[in-house]
């Protein structure tokens, strides 16, 4: 691993300087004991030739030893001479000279050092440790302990800082002590932890922060707030300031101490470096990403695209795992390096886009009937909805009663009217599918009536009826499918619909006919409080529209008919639940025009006109990217205009080709312009 070192590069001697000489007494050394003075000559031969000719120092060194093998100077000195070459070799030659003089604190420093350099800090650290119990105080163990505690794979900031503080009282030492602390990071992460140990969570917190905080220059808010970790906790600032960032806000942390998962360290990092759950597209094939919550996984999802982590195996996350402390380190260090300079577009950090092998679905409703849009433009539309068929209203009289005495059928009137059973005919005649479908308009209130679709799909002996009626229609009237579009329904309703979906998925496969549902516009999963379980609905369907239109209605205040961003973030949603290639997104061509607190419906051309007629300047509102005006009619009446045109619908047409969505569901039929037509080819 290129970790980045606090001190700066300097050769092995180098690191030890200004320390050496002051430690290598000659004088000293070979007055230790009594020995040949051939042996003494060579000895002060090798000082002689150290600085200018190593090699021929070391043979010098050597031949001292063989004449006085339990002399230490001449084994300390053929020792440091190889530790710079082959550190390998000269452990046994100074682990001899430590054994010959037990009080030589120096061998400790050398080995230390050579350690350090191999990477191996905790050995380091403990060579260290033993010059440092022969020598109280001593400036070189310190030092060599402060730079392992910088620099290991489990960096332990508050011993480094305790020992260089202690460092800035000694001269030889302030100035690299004080330029040590200039560069270390606030952490508190407590070091006796080993490198191959689980990550707590707040370790994990304060390690982010450390690292996050030097390389982002990222300010540590000094708040000491102990709501979350006892005041003992020598990381209990950190993980205030976290908690007052909001990084637990999808967490459910039993304990701080307690060993951080997977999914829960891949939250932490989302947070912290300022991920977007919504810049990402696609999610990736994790067979494990289930069990995760739909808003944890659109977070996991973004921290895989960037690559700030890993997938454990091919396909795999383990969101359960846990993750050890030296791993984790490596990943916040990755982090940082991506995150210090992140890509100015999330596209380049998604999967490659896979070209659909088929020209994108464009399905249309038909409230109407438009022959001449038909007979124009058969070539561009893939698949027409017939609304005629909506469920009875009253069951189980009435209405229902006469549907039963026409068609035999109880829940869907069959009987077509006459313009919509010629139109129907024109569609069998060209290649576009004919869709029924089946939805719970209420004719009377002129809006979506639950409690229709509860009277219809409550048991499953009626799910099993309205089911075969169903089929029966498809099959007289040769249907390519059925669409239901059963809108604001009851939360209770969310496991009979489900049930219904898979009868009718399944009896109409067994006939060659397809089955798409149409699903209001979500952005994460609400569990139970939702009657639309898109993950299942969307398992017993070939089509799936997301209705992404209609945010303001003619009940309701003027506004925007469709934001572009809020149908992405939906896109984004049901992509977590939804295969790419079954949705079909809403698109809206018409606009609403509000006056007197009530709008009424403008096609595309009609919004377009009035603006002429009124010289009205249409401007793009920047919130939604959709077009708006107002203008005053000759009665004095002020009206506010809003509508899709050709610019908002190629930017919604711009989602499908992106997400590599299967296509397009149009409402509705006669309400675009002539230059719809060449976005939608």
């Amino acid at each position: 691993m290129n970790r980045r070192r606090f001190t700066t590069k300097r050769t092995f001697f180098g690191l030890m300087i200004p320390l050496v000489a002051a430690l290598v007494i000659p004088d000293q050394r070979a007055a230790a004991m009594t020995v040949s003075t051939q042996a003494a000559a060579l000895y002060r031969a090798g000082l002689a030739a150290k600085a200018a000719n190593p090699t021929l120092a070391l043979a010098d060194f050597r031949a001292a030893v063989r004449l006085a093998p339990d002399w230490e100077p001449p084994l300390y000195e053929e020792g440091v001479l190889l530790a710079v070459t082959n550190f390998a070799a000269a452990v046994p030659v100074l682990l001899h000279a430590a054994q010959v003089a037990p009080n030589d604190a120096t061998v400790w420093n050398i080995l230390g050092w050579g350690y350090y350099k191999k990477g191996q800090f905790a050995v380091a650290e403990r060579e260290f440790a033993r010059q440092l119990s022969l020598q109280k105080g001593s400036g070189p163990a310190l030092w060599g302990l402060a730079n392992c505690y910088a620099n290991s794979n489990v960096r332990a900031f508050a011993n480094a800082r305790a020992d260089l503080l202690l460092l800035r009282g000694q001269p030889a030492y302030q100035s690299l002590a004080n330029r040590l602390l200039a560069q270390l990071p606030p952490d508190a992460v407590d070091a006796s932890y080993h490198a191959s140990a689980a990550i707590t969570y707040e370790d994990a917190i304060a390690m982010i922060l450390s690292w996050k905080s030097h390389a982002l220059h990222y300010p540590v808010s000094p708040v000491y707030a102990t709501n979350h970790v006892g005041p003992s906790s020598d990381v209990a600032p950190y993980v205030s300031d976290a908690a007052a960032q909001g990084w637990f806000t999808h967490l459910s942390i039993p304990s701080f101490q307690a060993p951080a998962t997977r999914l829960a360290l891949a939250l932490l990092l989302a947070h912290a470096y300022g991920i977007d759950k919504y810049d990402y597209i696609r999610p990736f094939s994790l067979s494990d990403m289930a069990v995760v919550p739909v808003n944890e996984q659109m977070y996991v999802n973004s921290i895989l695209a960037t690559r700030l982590m890993a997938v454990t195996a091919p396909g795999h996350f383990s969101p359960d795992a846990t993750v050890t402390r030296a791993a984790f380190a490596r990943i916040v260090e990755r982090a940082n390096a991506i995150m210090a300079k992140p890509l100015t577009t999330s596209r380049l950090l998604t999967p490659p886009l896979i070209p659909p092998s088929k020209p994108p679905v464009v399905y249309f409703f038909a409230t109407s009937t438009q022959d001449a849009d038909l007979t124009a433009h058969s070539q561009a539309i893939t698949a027409l909805g017939f609304t005629d068929y909506p469920l009875n209203t009253d069951l189980p009289s009435g209405a229902a009663a006469t549907g039963q005495s026409q068609a035999g059928t109880q829940y869907v009137p069959a009987t077509l009217s006459n313009a919509a059973a010629a139109q129907l005919a024109q569609v069998q005649q060209s290649q576009i599918a004919a869709f029924m479908v089946l939805g719970n308009y209420n004719n009377v209130t002129h809006q979506s009536d639950p409690t229709i679709v509860n009277q219809v799909i409550g048991t499953s002996a009626m799910r099993h009826a309205l089911v075969n009626e169903v089929v029966g229609i498809v099959v007289k009237e040769k249907l390519a499918g059925v669409t239901v579009d059963f809108e604001h329904m009851m939360p209770s309703d969310r496991m009979a619909y489900v049930a219904f979906l898979r009868d009718l998925h399944a009896a109409l496969s067994a006939i060659g006919k397809k089955t798409m549902v149409c699903l209001p516009e979500s952005y994460e999963s609400q569990g139970g409080a939702s009657a639309y379980d898109y993950q299942a609905l969307g398992q017993y369907a070939d089509w799936v529209m997301l209705i992404t239109y209609d945010e303001h209605v003619p009940q309701g205040q003027p506004g925007a008919i469709a934001t572009l961003s809020n149908t992405q973030r939906v896109v984004q949603y049901a992509l977590q639940q939804i295969p790419a290639s079954k949705i079909l997104l809403g698109m809206a061509d018409f606009g609403y025009d509000w006056s007197q607190h009530s709008g009424v419906e403008v096609s595309m051309g009609q919004a377009q006109a009035l603006a002429a007629q009124y010289h009205a300047v249409i401007h793009t509102d920047p919130i939604s990217d959709t077009p708006t005006f107002d203008y005053t009619d000759a009665q004095g009446v002020q009206h506010v205009v809003w509508f899709e045109d050709d610019a908002s619908l190629a930017a919604v047409d711009g989602l499908v080709h992106l997400y590599g969505l299967a296509g397009v569901a149009v409402w509705h039929l006669g309400s675009e312009d002539s230059g719809f037509w060449n976005i939608v080819h």
